[in-house]
């Protein structure tokens, strides 16, 4: 039975792409997700980071030029935990996400391109603006 899940975060790092003998590639970046509440004193009580390893499924691969270090990332797939024994010995876990969506919180700009220019709206209807902020 497969999880679903759809969580967003900061990349950790760059994404590492492997490509095997028969032509195919993976890659894999991880995602720090920010975990916490707000308590009945609306005081932010931070229970730490939660690491996500991310391989990306062919479809959220075209997504892949937009993905670097510190990039807000919105991401849809399946989860599964790892398991395997470290160098001592002791049982270690990890969470994995097969990626099948990437979405950004932020506009991304292709890497060495500058951030177009704010342009002003002359309507005066300010929902007319492009501010960059885009559903997805």
């Amino acid at each position: 039975m497969a999880v679903n899940i759809c969580f967003q975060g900061n990349v950790g790092g760059e994404p590492n792409t492997r490509t095997f003998n028969n032509g195919s590639s993976v890659t894999t970046f991880s995602v720090a997700v920010s975990q916490g509440y707000f308590d009945d004193t609306h005081q932010w009580v931070d229970l730490g980071t939660m690491w996500i390893d991310v391989e990306c499924a062919p479809g959220a691969a075209k997504q892949l030029p937009f993905v670097h270090k510190g990039v807000r990332v919105l991401v849809y797939g399946l989860l599964s935990q790892r398991f395997w024994a470290d160098k001592q010995g002791a049982e270690r876990s990890s969470l994995r996400c097969y990626a099948q969506a990437l979405g950004f919180i932020n506009k991304p700009q292709q890497q060495g391109q500058p951030a177009p220019a704010q342009q002003a709206t002359t309507s005066g209807d300010p929902w007319a603006a492009d501010n960059g902020d885009y559903a997805f």
